[in-house]
């Protein structure tokens, strides 16, 4: 037999994948949600920034279903922003 020398697989250490449901109890992130939608909400934030076509409440308020956006709401903010120019026309003419 010729000796070769045998090289060792390079070791790599098994990460568990921890899911934020699993490390937190529901009702912490139950509290994680309403406080981020009642941020989004106060502030304007996203989809909050337009009115709701589905339940008819204001800009600003949150729809009537607990812990939910509505589509035509969603879709109504996406509209609005990509009609918007993300530059000023200065800066544009700049470019």
């Amino acid at each position: 037999m010729s000796p070769t020398t045998v090289l060792p697989l390079p070791h790599r250490p098994v990460h568990t994948a921890t899911r934020a449901s699993v490390a937190l109890p529901s009702s912490a992130l139950d509290a994680m949600l309403d406080a981020t939608y009642e941020t989004h909400r106060r502030f304007r934030h996203g989809a909050f920034a337009e009115p709701c076509p589905t339940c008819h409440v204001p800009a600003g308020e949150l729809c009537l279903t607990r812990r939910s956006v509505h589509t035509a709401r969603r879709l109504a903010h996406r509209i609005r922003v990509a009609q918007t120019r993300p530059f000023s026309p200065m800066a544009a003419e700049a470019c």
